[in-house]
């Protein structure tokens, strides 16, 4: 069976992704180096990190609230529909006091 291995850099964080294979037990069939973690790091970790026992939080605060404003600002950005809309709007505005219907 062929299972995903983690390749670690020097700080435990994730540097590659392979593909191994394993026997019917579990265990690879080629021994696999120290840097290889075969244990699947647990979902909503932005950046996962091993500690040598298990996979933690790796993001930095820093990290984290650098990631959350570039969240914000583009939920800040207008759609490009809402940009279409605010055009039209304008030159249906633009128009109406051309024709002196609004001031």
């Amino acid at each position: 069976m062929l299972k995903q291995v983690y390749e670690i850099d020097i700080n435990g964080h994730i540097a590659e992704i392979y593909v191994a294979e394993f026997d019917e037990s579990g265990n690879p069939v080629e021994e696999l180096a120290k840097d290889k973690i075969v244990k699947d790091p647990p979902h909503g970790l932005y950046r996962a990190k091993w500690n040598g026992t298990e996979w933690v939080e790796g993001e930095t605060l820093e990290e984290r609230a650098e990631r959350e404003s570039q969240l914000l600002l583009e939920s800040l950005k207008p759609s490009p529909s809402q940009i279409a809309d605010a055009e039209l709007e304008i030159k249906i505005l633009t128009t109406l006091t051309e024709l002196g219907v609004i001031q």
